[in-house]
């Protein structure tokens, strides 16, 4: 099973927010052109036609979002996408205890950031993902 370098996909439902983190993922050199979503029905659409088995996923994740939330959104992928190589930085103005608790129920949920990302935390989560990112990127600076 081969692994390409991994996708990258930002979610959220303010335009000027999914603007920025566009920018701080590609000056983080994580990713030059991840795929960017002001829904999550869209990120679905997008997402589960993908061929799990050969393809890692990075999702930058909102947590309130009209019609499917964040957590919603999580459910979907679960049920529909099996043995993915999924990673999911869940990204939220919510300084909430108990969403911060419900995010270590899965484990494929690597961080929880405070909106609005920053570039340092790009940089940081670059470092600790490593080998999964690629050799190549993991070595981009």
């Amino acid at each position: 099973m081969t692994f390409n370098t991994p996708q990258v996909l930002i979610i959220d439902d303010d335009p000027g927010v999914l603007f920025l983190h566009e920018i701080i993922v590609k000056e983080g050199a994580l990713n030059r052109s991840p795929s960017t979503f002001l829904n999550a029905e869209k990120a679905l659409d997008y997402i589960i036609p993908i061929d799990a088995s050969t393809t890692k996923i990075l999702i930058f994740l909102d947590i309130n979002m009209p019609r499917i939330n964040g957590w919603e959104f999580l459910e979907i992928l679960v049920e529909k996408i099996k043995h993915a190589d999924i990673k999911v930085v869940m990204v939220t103005s919510s300084l909430s205890k108990s969403e911060f608790e419900k995010s270590k129920e899965y484990e494929f949920i690597i961080d929880f950031w405070q909106k609005p990302m920053e570039e340092e935390q790009v940089y940081l989560l670059k470092e600790n993902l490593g080998s999964w990112l690629g050799e190549h990127l993991a070595n981009e600076n």
